[in-house]
């Protein structure tokens, strides 16, 4: 989805990446922030950004919901997903290059590691972001709106599904996007998330 990175990279804001450093913005002196620009300049260098989605129909069981070839059980999924008929389920990696540099970094300079690996999580984060604006846009043509997004690991939506969704959409294949034996995703800068569709009723759950 090349059209992603023409936007992405503007939605990473410094406020982010404080948080992923465990600090307020406020507390951010000159030279951190200067260290912060330098470190997400290199990032953006060696960030490959890959992106796949598919909308599934989504049935509702009375225990269970079935997300086109998924079936998952998850009362908080299930109640973001309320009033839908369709979602999207989507994975996203900012490439295997990124873990390469914080590894290096990590080896010979732990600070700009760190820094490093807090920008790669707001990366991420931001590719989410604007992925799930192409579908806010993609459900205005169908008179629908999205619901927050929402990854395994979030509630009782447990890790355990992630070899489904990955399975679901091929991501090794499309992305490049793998399992550890361990069930951590590779690369690590990487994410998987259902995003429902419901008509305008259920405004409510409007992402703002």
């Amino acid at each position: 989805m090349r059209e992603l990175e023409k936007n992405w990279q503007a939605r990473i804001s410094l406020k982010e990446i404080c948080r992923y450093m465990g600090m307020k913005e406020r507390e951010a002196d000159d030279s951190i922030r200067a260290e912060v620009e330098k470190q997400l300049a290199r990032l953006l260098d060696t960030v490959r950004v890959r992106s796949y989605y598919q909308i599934f129909p989504l049935c509702f069981g009375e225990n269970d919901l079935i997300l086109g070839p998924v079936r998952i059980q998850s009362r908080d999924l299930r109640r973001n997903l309320s009033g839908c008929d369709r979602a999207a389920l989507f994975g996203v990696t900012l490439g295997l290059e990124v873990d390469r540099l914080i590894y290096r970094l990590g080896r010979t300079a732990l600070g700009e590691a760190a820094i490093t690996d807090a920008c790669a999580a707001a990366a991420v984060e931001a590719v989410c972001d604007e992925l799930c604006e192409k579908l806010r846009e993609e459900a205005r043509r169908q008179s629908r709106e999205i619901r927050p997004r929402f990854s395994p690991g979030f509630g009782d939506f447990t890790l355990a599904y992630q070899p489904c969704l990955l399975q679901a959409l091929n991501l090794s294949g499309r992305i490049g996007v793998c399992l550890t034996d361990g069930g951590m995703m590779t690369p690590t800068k990487s994410v998987t998330a259902v995003v429902g569709l419901a008509q305008p009723d259920f405004g409510m759950f409007r992402v703002k």
